[in-house]
């Protein structure tokens, strides 16, 4: 599908050619008689030229510019991992999914022993968005450890860290309980490098015993099992949609 990136403009009869109005030469007869216009014109060539905003016409039928996009959340399991492909014989999350989803792309891979919200869509755009840094999408855990806790080390590691030549960036947390035997942690991080918490929690001599992850900026967890999948909410994309700063 072709697609508007940042201000581009598309060929006309390409962009008709890749929303299967018909193929190019179908484009192109379907222009010499005078059955398409843009923004109310006529278009006489198919190498009009067309941008985000405009109105195509055919048979005075407005044609959608904007493609269709679906935003899941799906709930994974301990013991998937997020990946198209097998790696160690260990199963994968579309295993998991209707083929219908095969091709779809995530947002923040979970690694084999964690479990919680991840996003899925049918629009790579969009999971590109929500993984990049700079956009500051919150990712929110619930960390579940075990050692010899100590809130001085966890503080001095949240403004930023360097670890093995890998920086980490700052992250809030919040303790949600403190017992002798476990602590549970509440951590937001803006990013998701690999294995980023146990490693955090790894150099302060902590061990993670569960790792979940409840929200992904606007997209929350809430009442979902391991293994389902479900729609985005109207006003989780509406908000996604808002927030996006690319």
């Amino acid at each position: 599908m072709e697609k508007f990136q940042n201000g581009d403009k598309l060929r006309i009869s390409k962009f008709l050619a890749s929303k299967n109005i018909g193929s190019r030469k179908d484009i192109e007869k379907f222009i010499a008689e005078k059955r398409i216009s843009l923004n109310g014109i006529t278009v006489t060539t198919p190498i009009t030229f067309i941008e985000e905003g405009d109105q195509i016409y055919l048979d005075n039928k407005l044609i959608n510019i904007k493609p269709k996009f679906e935003i899941l959340k799906y709930y994974k399991p301990i013991g998937f991992i997020t990946s198209h492909k097998k790696q160690d014989k260990r199963p994968i999350i579309f295993e998991n999914l209707s083929d219908k989803y095969k091709n779809y792309k995530t947002a923040g891979r979970l690694d084999y022993n964690s479990e919680g919200l991840l996003i899925l869509s049918s629009d790579g755009e969009i999971t590109r968005e929500l993984e990049l840094p700079k956009n500051k999408f919150e990712r929110k855990y619930e960390v579940i450890i075990t050692g010899n806790f100590k809130r001085d080390n966890l503080q001095s590691i949240s403004s930023g860290i360097k670890i093995k030549n890998i920086l980490y960036k700052p992250f809030k947390y919040s303790i949600k309980s403190n017992k002798k035997n476990s602590v549970i942690l509440e951590l937001i991080l803006i990013e998701g490098k690999n294995r980023e918490i146990r490693k955090l929690m790894e150099y302060i001599k902590l061990k993670v015993k569960k790792l979940k992850r409840t929200e992904y900026g606007p997209f929350k967890l809430n009442d979902l099992k391991p293994g389902e999948i479900h729609s985005a909410t109207k006003s989780e994309i509406t908000n996604y949609l808002y927030n996006k700063r690319i």
